[in-house]
C-alpha cells in the first residue's frame, strides 16, 4: 500500500508502519500530529524523532501496518 493509505490505516488501529524492504526487522515509522513529526524506532531501545522520508519513501508502493 502506499504511505498514505499505511498513515491513514495506522491513524485508525494506533499503530506505526514500516516498509516491506526493511524485513525481517524493519524499522517502525509512527507518524503524529506533533512537532516530532514521524517518530522512528529503529529497534525496541531507540526512538528517534522528525524522519525525513526521501523520494523513494514517498512513492513506494510496499508501506504496511505494523502490529
Amino acid at each position: 500500500m502506499t504511505i498514505s493509505e499505511a498513515c491513514k490505516q495506522a491513524q485508525k488501529e494506533g499503530r506505526g508502519i514500516a516498509r516491506r524492504k526493511g524485513e525481517p526487522r524493519a524499522p517502525e515509522f509512527v507518524p503524529t500530529n506533533t512537532t516530532a513529526g514521524i517518530i522512528i524506532l529503529p529497534d525496541y531501545k531507540t526512538a528517534l524523532i522528525n524522519w525525513q522520508p526521501s523520494l523513494d519513501d514517498l512513492v513506494a508502493d510496499d508501506w504496511f501496518v505494523t502490529g
